[in-house]
């Protein structure tokens, strides 16, 4: 089959690359922008920041990295402290929240039972609710419980199976032939050892392409910790307070800038290791059943 080219499309297609191409050029750059100018600002001093923002640096202070580490502080916690909170919340949160959709997809997508289209319109449902809709009620419900600034039980709430991740989860158990299931049982495995020994295994990329993306989003959510872990503060909270702070503290912003930048270098990194990963796997376990 022949390659058709650019040159060999028609002109209302060769104007409609244009235009697609210039679009996506422009958000590009508009959503590079804030980086750059994030990344500008951190090696300025206060003084020059708030002179001209957007103007280039006279000089690089990269000082201002190393000052994140000691003047970066919220109460009694410094940058390596909400760096910890950062790391726990988010090896926590990831495995219970994937752990938990999958749990609830597995059996949804391999077993009939009675109740089990009930359960999945409950999930599709719950899905299409604003999250701040529920907001009030939950907050009450966590206190009342005690999950408040409790590191020890707040995870029981992050065992959200109701979420996108259990749709993915869902689509790619059910893409998943029953030949292996049917033969480790004839071998005489039980349901558990033919899903974490048979299904999890062949489902391994879904499963990294969804903690990827989970890890991501707990790593820049800042409003949970600021409604259930005020005592807690991780980076996203700490730079959310510190943001307003440093516009009263002398050189406190480029600081604010240089944390900003640390803070972004995981997540930055673990995308773009990962971006044919997720894209592949999450858009296809989406798809199917």
């Amino acid at each position: 089959m022949a390659k058709i080219t650019f040159r060999k499309q028609t002109a209302e297609v060769k104007i409609t690359y244009v235009v697609f191409l210039i679009f996506y050029i422009v958000m590009a750059f508009l959503h590079i922008m804030p980086l750059g100018w994030s990344l500008m600002s951190s090696v300025k001093t206060g003084e020059e920041f708030f002179a001209n923002s957007f103007g280039l640096p006279t000089a690089i202070h990269l000082d201002n990295y190393i000052r994140v580490f000691k003047e970066f502080t919220y109460r009694q916690y410094n940058y390596l402290d909400m760096l910890w909170n950062s790391l726990w919340m988010l090896v926590v949160g990831v495995v219970v929240e994937v752990l938990a959709s999958a749990l609830l997809a597995y059996p949804l997508a391999r077993f009939r039972f009675p109740g089990r289209s009930f359960i999945y319109t409950v999930v599709i449902f719950a899905n299409t609710i604003p999250i701040i809709g529920a907001g009030p009620a939950k907050f009450k419900l966590m206190s009342a419980l005690g999950f408040v600034n409790n590191p020890w039980l707040i995870w029981i709430s992050w065992a959200n199976a109701f979420d996108f991740a259990f749709i993915v989860f869902y689509g790619n158990f059910k893409g998943i032939s029953m030949t292996y299931s049917e033969a480790a049982k004839m071998d005489g495995a039980g349901n558990l050892r033919v899903l974490f020994q048979i299904i999890f295994p062949q489902a391994f990329p879904c499963i990294a392409a969804i903690s990827i993306t989970s890890a991501i989003n707990v790593w820049n959510n800042y409003s949970t910790v600021m409604i259930y872990m005020r005592e807690y503060p991780n980076l996203a909270y700490g730079l959310y307070l510190f943001n307003t702070a440093a516009n009263y503290v002398a050189d406190s912003k480029p600081i604010y800038f240089a944390a900003t930048i640390i803070s972004c270098i995981p997540v930055i990194v673990l995308y773009a290791c990962n971006q044919k990963l997720i894209l592949t796997n999450v858009t296809a376990g989406g798809l199917k059943g």
